[in-house]
């Protein structure tokens, strides 16, 4: 017993190589990209080489749990949350109207988005080499007079599976998140009707740079000239692009045609300030589904730090429906 104790206080050389492989393989294995999920204060954030990507929110006192801020990889964060003048906009958020109560605004005994468990996290480097991170979420869609319900599961109009996926490609300067969301109407529902205001959906509010000077494209190509520069442009992808501490900053925002009412419908604003959602034309034709019925929604959306041609947009956005099938 004594030998080995002094052997392994002055290891050989050999033994010192092997402490050395071993301490490298360790840090080999640990992924450039991260999760770290605080539930008491429920914020989940993804890093990338140490530094923050995704912060995402999802405390019980909240009306709904969102996308607080997201980043370039040069370090722009490109989401607004809560700002003076509409502080229901909360970064990158999912709402709409469920049989006329008002998940999207918070105000007027709004609908309640409550977070019930984060069941899945995981940080990973693909195949391919790329650095992948993704959580789900359970969510249940709940009527304000249900808020506090003992039973929330019994009481919910829609039951939600929400699953977030954030990738890094360092070679196009680009931050992707894919977010997936899987919806069972509750089986006391009875019948619920989809509809709202038509820029209900997945919206962002984007930076206050970009207000009244933001520039907007589309996959159809056409040009946002409505009033009070609102635009509603039926589109596979659209994307806007402006300048964040000097330099260029560009998102793009992709739909999927197996969503109902096919890629979608692309919100847009410039005045008083910059906004962009993804919606399905509720506001014109309302979704009607019934109890235990399953519908889901997939969109993707990218951030550069540097303005991409449309032509490698679409490719982007037909890659990412090739890796959907």
């Amino acid at each position: 017993m004594r030998t080995l104790r002094i052997l392994s206080q002055h290891p050989t050389a050999a033994g010192l190589a092997l402490l050395l492989v071993l301490a490298c393989s360790a840090a080999a294995a640990e992924p450039p990209i991260s999760i770290d999920s605080k539930v008491d204060v429920g914020q989940l954030v993804v890093s990338y080489q140490g530094r923050k990507l995704l912060v995402y929110a999802f405390a019980t006192n909240q009306f709904k749990p969102y996308v607080r801020e997201l980043y370039t990889l040069r370090g722009e964060n490109v989401l607004r949350d809560s700002p003076p003048d509409h502080q229901h906009h909360h970064g990158l958020m999912y709402a709409v109207y469920v049989n006329g109560i008002n998940f999207w605004e918070e105000r007027d005994a709004p609908g309640v988005e409550k977070h019930v468990e984060l069941p899945v996290h995981m940080a990973r480097v693909d195949a391919r080499g790329t650095p992948v991170a993704s959580f789900t979420e359970i969510i249940h869609w709940l009527a304000p007079t249900n808020r506090s319900a003992p039973d929330s599961l019994a009481a919910a109009l829609l039951l939600e599976q929400r699953t977030l996926t954030v990738t890094v490609d360092e070679k196009n300067h680009e931050v992707a998140l894919r977010w997936d969301s899987a919806f069972q109407v509750g089986s006391h529902a009875g019948k619920v009707t989809i509809h709202g205001p038509n820029y209900d959906g997945l919206g962002l509010r984007l930076p206050e740079s970009f207000n009244h000077i933001a520039r907007f494209q589309n996959s159809a190509d056409q040009s946002y000239i409505g009033p009070n520069t609102q635009n509603v442009i039926a589109a596979r992808w659209s994307s806007v692009s402006g300048v964040m501490d000097g330099r260029e900053v560009m998102l793009v925002l992709c739909g999927r045609p197996a969503n109902a009412r096919g890629d979608g419908f692309f919100f847009s604003m410039l005045d008083p300030f910059a906004y962009l959602s993804a919606t399905q034309g509720v506001d014109k034709e309302p979704l009607e589904y019934s109890a235990g019925d399953k519908f889901s929604l997939s969109y993707l959306l990218t951030v550069y730090s540097e303005n991409k041609p449309p032509e490698f947009v679409r490719r982007r956005c037909e890659l990412w429906e090739k890796e959907r099938r």
